[in-house]
């Protein structure tokens, strides 16, 4: 469209009709005031431009209509009927932005935004949007998280909200900055929904009620599937995580603060720091590479996991405390963002007990880790 573009008022002669006509644009169906006359319809510019996201204006000392596109999404199109992957739609009359949904993904992984980190629970798992948002205005657009509603809908028709924050998909900052005309910005925002089965809906409204349309996108078949192992085998859409999660040695796993992974099993005789093993038994050593994941300092010490070791005939076997690796001092220290430990776990083995699995989760809330000890 040309930048701006002068036309001549039309100066109608004779008996007019006032209507309204319905106005096809890119698939939405509008309408706008129009004066019928001699078997012609005479559309208000004013009015279509505004729902085009221009602006339109009539000069009266020059009789001369002055219309404006510089403000009208250059790939957008109204919201209100389902939307495509990677389409931008026109949102929020009152200061309208454009939004461009480019991928969701499932996940079971800690999503960072900010100084805070969301982590889903066994019975969870997060549903992380990837998309951009542009402010189409002539001036500067504050944009954050309340600018829009984030709603997505399980199967079972219940509303699960984003999360308050968008990230900033650069940086993984907050978003909330005033954008310059045309300024884009890639975002994502977490939403936590259910662990098992899809999340077929998803709505974006702006935040105030009545200040635009809804914009609708149907997600079956376009939501990145889980990964193994957290996937379940037996869910074909990739949608359901596990919640106990067969682990692998040396693999590294997510789980709210920190992502662990168990590198080797050992039995010790002898004494270890302060514990004993117990008579006729021996101490169950299992080795651990921990890195704090969360973007603050987070305190490690013997209770921040929950493991769990059974034995052949499903009896728990004692907790004993955390160490670090090639000292006998226990863990009690706080982690700075993104630092790793090297740390042990001790259980005490009766005589006669045979170990066979090591169960650990964080805080007794995110889902378990399973591993076979040989």
């Amino acid at each position: 469209m040309f930048r701006s573009l002068m036309l001549c008022l039309l100066l109608l002669a004779g008996l007019a009709v006032f209507a309204a006509t319905t106005v096809v644009i890119d698939g939405k169906v509008v309408t706008v005031p129009t004066i019928e006359q001699n078997g012609k319809a005479f559309v208000d510019v004013v009015a279509l431009m505004k729902l085009l996201g221009g602006a339109a204006t009539f000069d009266p000392a020059t009789h001369k209509v002055v219309i404006d596109s510089d403000g009208a999404p250059s790939a957008g199109q109204l919201a209100g009927d389902n939307g495509e992957l990677n389409k931008a739609y026109s949102l929020v009359k009152s200061n309208p932005i454009q939004f461009s949904l480019l991928r969701a993904e499932y996940t079971t992984t800690p999503i960072t935004i900010g100084d805070k980190i969301y982590a889903p629970k066994a019975e969870e798992k997060l549903l992380v949007l990837h998309f951009t948002v542009q402010n189409m205005q002539a001036a500067t657009n504050f944009i954050r998280y309340d600018r829009l509603h984030i709603t997505a809908v399980d199967a079972m028709n219940v509303n699960h909200e984003a999360q308050q924050g968008w990230g900033d998909a650069e940086n993984h900052t907050y978003v909330a900055l005033d954008l310059k005309p045309k300024q884009k910005l890639e975002c994502y925002a977490a939403i936590i929904v259910p662990a098992k089965g899809v999340i077929p809906k998803l709505m974006i409204m702006p935040w105030k009620e009545g200040d635009g349309p809804i914009l609708r996108y149907d997600l079956r078949d376009k939501v990145t599937a889980l990964p193994a192992p957290i996937a379940d085998p037996a869910d074909p859409t990739g949608a359901t995580a596990l919640e106990n999660v067969p682990g692998e040695l040396g693999k590294t796993y997510p789980y709210a603060t920190f992502e662990v992974a168990v590198e080797q099993f050992s039995y010790l005789d002898t004494k270890l720091g302060d514990t004993t093993p117990p008579t006729g038994g021996r101490l169950l050593i299992a080795n651990l590479r921990v890195k704090n994941i969360a973007p603050v300092d987070s305190l490690l010490r013997y209770d921040m996991f929950r493991p769990v070791v059974t034995d052949a005939d499903g009896a728990e076997v004692r907790y004993r405390g955390m160490l670090f690796a090639t000292s006998e001092a226990k863990v009690a220290q706080l982690a700075k963002p993104g630092s790793e430990m090297r740390v042990r776990i001790c259980f005490s083995v009766e005589k006669g007990s045979t170990p066979v699995k090591l169960s650990i989760n964080e805080g007794a809330k995110t889902r378990n880790y399973e591993y076979a000890i040989p």
